[in-house]
């Protein structure tokens, strides 16, 4: 492999992005059954109150399920009080929370902000 091509590799933009107890997942569309959503919000802290939200040109779709999704008309950025501020750029992601698995109670929980 010629060392170009092996460094141009890892130019490529992140597909995957971590906010606090959000994972930010590049998708190639958004699905067709999401309902377009006016807010700016995509996660809201349960303990502290503090919110997710994105600044730029964007638009957040929610399913059914509550499952959300976002596009990224223009590189926008997330903000939150606690987190570094996060750049992603123009494209569709889905959000995901975290979640862990208790094997005690044999649950799945989310992870609380």
């Amino acid at each position: 492999m010629k060392p170009g091509k092996f460094f141009k590799r890892f130019r490529k933009k992140p597909r995957l992005f971590r906010h606090g107890d959000l994972l930010i997942r590049k998708v190639p569309s958004i699905p067709k059954t999401a309902i377009p959503t006016s807010t700016n919000v995509i996660a809201e802290g349960e303990k502290t109150g503090h919110n997710h939200e994105l600044k730029g040109s964007h638009q957040v779709f929610e399913m059914l399920d509550k499952q959300l999704y976002f596009e990224a008309k223009q590189d926008v950025i997330l903000k939150h009080p606690e987190h570094n501020t996060l750049d992603i750029p123009k494209g569709c992601y889905v959000v995901e929370s975290q979640r862990r698995y208790n094997p005690f109670e044999d649950v799945q929980e989310e992870v609380v902000d």
